[in-house]
């Protein structure tokens, strides 16, 4: 039994706290039906500077069973979004990469120079100390954690009760390519990111996009800058990256129809885009969200790494 303590604040968001209890007590769940063990995989006890009701940000209330002085030394130490911000200015974070929620990081950066800021990533994790970007970002460490504790079965089985894929890596964009596109403030740019997105299985050109928007390349390529932080080309390649991911989550498709559908266009470029962008090959992707290897058969074109010269 893995004993966890949750410190809570006033004013603490309750989806920080009951997310993550909630993933701990999917594991017991999961370890009782799978393996057969009496015992609960997690002691959760609630931490605060006081035992006692601790008002979170919404209004309710959480009782907190225990103080700080109970619970002086962890294994692993987690914070969920800004709650990086309390490890940074205690300087556990100094010399460590780290991430919070992404409105955050550019002042994390500003504040504690000494922590290398992974501005994009849903969650990071250095040695001994896990941070996330958010409430939903802090249920896929969670279940990072039931994975590391207890193994992938475990996990998936928690994932598949709590109606969740398994399991974002931590590596991918805090904003999606959609979402980046709904947010820019810039009506042609957003029009053009939207054209940009029902389009990612064909060949865009600068000229295309310089048609479609009705401004030069110059313009374009400040506005992405300025807009959605990276250059045309640079979205472009994540939203067909993004169109690969998801359909290697919901489908069996063969890697070389992924490709083509996306707009990736081959199995080794996809195999490149996935490595940087998430540290995996695709194969390796999809079983994070499929039970078993049975997929093989499926897959006989699956591609690990590029062919040689």
């Amino acid at each position: 039994m893995k004993k966890i303590a949750i410190v809570v604040f006033d004013e603490a968001q309750i989806l920080d706290v009951a997310g993550p209890m909630e993933v701990l007590r999917g594991a017991t769940l999961a370890v009782r039906e799978r393996r057969a063990q009496v015992a609960p995989a997690y002691e959760v006890r609630i931490v605060a500077r006081e035992a006692g009701a601790v008002r979170t940000s919404c209004g309710l209330t959480i009782l907190a069973t225990d103080s700080f002085a109970t619970a002086p030394r962890a294994r692993r130490v987690v914070a969920t979004g800004t709650g990086t911000f309390v490890l940074a200015t205690a300087g556990l974070l100094d010399g460590h990469r780290a991430t919070t929620h992404w409105r955050a990081c550019k002042s994390l950066a500003q504040l504690f120079p000494r922590i290398r800021v992974e501005p994009d990533h849903v969650f990071v994790r250095d040695g001994k100390f896990l941070t996330s970007a958010g409430a939903s970002a802090a249920l896929d460490q969670s279940l990072a954690l039931v994975q590391e504790d207890f193994g992938k079965d475990i996990a998936m089985s928690v994932a598949h009760r709590k109606v969740m894929f398994l399991r974002r890596t931590g590596g991918e964009s805090q904003v999606s390519s959609h979402l980046a596109a709904q947010m820019t403030g810039h009506e042609g740019l957003a029009a053009l990111a939207t054209w940009i997105l029902a389009n990612t299985a064909k060949e865009i050109t600068a000229e295309m996009l310089a048609q479609q928007s009705a401004m030069s390349a110059r313009t374009l390529s400040r506005l992405f800058s300025r807009e959605l932080g990276m250059t045309p080309a640079g979205f472009i390649e994540r939203a067909r990256v993004e169109v690969a991911r998801r359909l290697l989550e919901e489908s069996d498709m063969r890697i070389d129809t992924i490709a083509r559908k996306s707009g990736l266009g081959s199995e080794e470029r996809m195999w490149r885009a996935f490595q940087w962008a998430f540290g995996l090959t695709p194969r390796e992707y999809h079983d994070r969200f499929h039970e078993g290897p049975a997929i093989a058969e499926n897959w006989p074109l699956l591609v690990e790494r590029p062919a040689p010269a």
